[in-house]
């Protein structure tokens, strides 16, 4: 299971936890679970293939929010890519023009020390300063997937060999 976009998604993608039949070609397997994604039209589930294939596109059904520029990275993160493991509605990055690869939802062993990871906060809303005190609530250990993350977690991405984070809260 690989997407350009997104590394790890057998860890850190939202799944069905039995084989289930896609919602949109029927086979059985364990399929990404759609219910969180949003559109037009709703499915409960769809597997590696319909989903890398970009059989979403049809539905109008997107697995992801960006500022869609019409590039290609734009509606491949829309439609052909899993949904960030996300508590609320997060946007995918864009950084100076391009889109990055999600990693993984970060733990203190992503980065150096403190100062790395506030070097790797994507500003936006808020400021480092306004959000130092996340470093305090990140696990120690490497998380083996979404399910080992916290109330708070930390989006890990990478472009061009360097990190960034955004962060989401339950």
């Amino acid at each position: 299971m690989e997407f350009k976009y997104f590394k790890n998604p057998d860890k850190f993608a939202f799944l069905t936890s039995e084989p289930e039949a896609c919602s949109v070609c029927g086979k059985l397997e364990v399929c990404f679970d759609a219910g969180g994604y949003s559109g037009i039209n709703s499915i409960d589930c769809i597997c590696f293939e319909c989903l890398a294939s970009g059989k979403l596109i049809d539905l109008d059904i997107e697995p992801n929010m960006i500022f869609d520029d019409g590039s290609e990275a734009s509606k491949t993160i829309t439609y052909k890519t899993p949904a960030l493991p996300t508590w609320q509605e997060t946007a995918w990055p864009t950084i100076k023009g391009r889109q990055p690869t999600f990693e993984c939802i970060a733990s203190k062993q992503d980065f150096l020390n403190k100062q790395d990871f506030l070097d790797c906060f994507i500003e936006d809303n808020q400021t480092r300063e306004e959000v130092e005190w996340i470093w305090d609530t990140l696990p120690d250990k490497k998380l083996s997937s979404y399910e080992d993350a916290s109330d708070i977690s930390v989006y890990l991405f990478s472009l061009d060999n360097k990190k960034y984070w955004v962060w989401d809260a339950n």
